[in-house]
């Protein structure tokens, strides 16, 4: 079954999100984004889930932990595509999905990256001014000990 497709486009990373991922799939397709993250060092990634017209709560997990693994690496997650079906079960189930932006389509996906890009500001939206900075440097370099040591002081 297939994973889904991750296309670059500007600054951001279009993952296709097919309809039925099963839990194995969900880890490799995790894995590839967090790898292409860091290979066009990506500040956003966008979760088209226009193909996937059911859900569950472990849907909404997903939703969340590419959004906890991705803010981790310095990018931010935008969902565009969820069917009405959806979002009325993930509201039913009761979750939230706080740190995620969700548009429409891909226009706007690429309408908000521009946007920010524009404005300067960092996706990274937590910690203080220095412990982003570094946090920065750290994937830049790999210098995870000193990334480790400022975060501590945070």
């Amino acid at each position: 079954m297939e994973t889904g497709t991750i296309q670059k486009l500007e600054s951001l990373l279009l993952v296709s999100v097919p309809r039925d991922l099963m839990d194995e799939e969900v880890l490799r397709l995790r894995r590839q984004v967090s790898q292409e993250i860091r290979r066009y060092r990506s500040r956003w990634v966008l979760l088209d889930f226009s193909q996937v017209d059911i859900c569950d709560s472990f849907f909404g997990r997903f939703i969340q932990s590419m959004a906890d693994m991705a803010g981790l690496m310095g990018a931010e997650v935008i969902v565009s595509g969820l069917q009405d079906a959806v979002i009325e079960t993930l509201i039913e189930l009761g979750m939230t999905l706080p740190n995620i932006q969700a548009v429409l389509d891909l226009d706007d996906a690429l309408a908000l990256s521009r946007e920010e890009l524009l404005s300067g500001e960092s996706p990274i939206s937590t910690g203080s001014d220095a412990a982003k900075n570094n946090l920065l440097l750290a994937n830049d370099e790999g210098d995870r000990n000193s990334l480790f040591a400022d975060l501590t002081e945070v």
